[in-house]
Parts: structure tokens; sequence; C-alpha cells
């Protein structure tokens, strides 16, 4: 299934464990009412936090399956055991820079790691992405790191530990029941 029939389709079910959300990219952590798109800053398809990376390294912010890897590059889905599911967009409009890729062309700005379906552990790498490259396109490198699972944005029970400030790829940002 992919991120629109999940978003829109039958509502995964979780159990109540707590799960650990990490940064995955090293940057400055910011709320996602300061994203310069509304989908992420009116909280339109799920709450979180976004990244404004400094690396470029993307890694896995949890331990699962990986539910969608695009072939554009610019973003990647990670589902947990639990049924929480995360969704990591790498920058703003970025999916317009592979809007016209072909097969066996390489990607503008990302060179793509693991591939949907794999099973990763927190910390592993799935996206590396040329930043510089990316903000040469005047495109926004703010990151929204997305949890897509509605019923917790209703429920409130997604808890900020860190709602801002330097962090490195794999320090705890929020927890999710």
């Amino acid at each position: 299934m992919n991120f629109f029939s999940k978003l829109f389709g039958k509502k995964n079910k979780v159990n109540n464990e707590v799960l650990e959300v990490c940064a995955p990219v090293d940057g400055e952590v910011i709320p996602t009412s300061q994203v310069k798109d509304e989908t992420f800053s009116k909280d339109m398809i799920g709450r979180g936090f976004a990244v404004i990376p400094s690396g470029k390294d993307f890694v896995a912010p949890i331990d699962g399956e990986l539910t969608l890897v695009a072939e554009t590059g610019h973003a990647f889905s990670i589902k947990a055991q639990n049924g929480i599911e995360i969704l990591i967009h790498i920058g703003i409009d970025t999916v317009n820079l592979n809007s016209n890729h072909k097969l066996g062309e390489p990607l503008q700005g990302f060179k793509v790691i693991a591939k949907t379906g794999d099973k990763v552990s927190k910390g592993a790498p799935i996206i590396e992405a040329d930043l510089e490259f990316i903000k040469s396109k005047k495109l926004e490198i703010q990151t929204p790191v997305i949890i897509l699972n509605n019923e917790f944005s209703a429920n409130k029970t997604i808890s900020n530990i860190l709602t801002n400030g330097t962090v490195t790829k794999g320090t705890k940002i929020l927890e999710v029941k």
C-alpha cells in the first residue's frame, strides 16, 4: 500500500507501547508550524517535527519496514512493528527535481540507498541528499518528519521531547503512544 492509500484508506491497528522517534539527519529541530508549506505547517497529514538539515545522510528514525522510498529520492516512510508510520519528506517541492526521471538515469540531488520493503534499524542509511544542489535550485531544505496515523493527532498521544535546537541523527525528538 502506498502513502496516499494509507493516508485515506483503512486505519492501521496499533498497540499502546511507546515509540521513540529520533532525528533522521543532523541539523536544527523546528516545530512543523515553521515549515514553509501549509500541508506540513497546518498538520494536514499528521503531526510531528521538522529538521533543517546540516548533514547529507538521512537515516531511519525508528526500527521498521520502509513502506515507501520515493523514486524521486525526496521522501521515505517507515512503519514500526506496532503500526505507527512516519513520513520523512526531504525539503519542500523537492519532488520537482526528479519529476521527469527516467529509470537508469541518476537522480538530481538525491542518492537512494535503501528500497521500499527493506526492514531497517534506527540509524540505517536511507537517502543521501545534496543540500547545496537543492538550495541552488531555490528550494527549501526543511525536512518534515510526520506521524501519518491520524488517530495519534486526534488523541494527542504525541509527546515532544525536544522542540528546537541543534541535533545529531539519532537524537530522540518525540514519543508516540
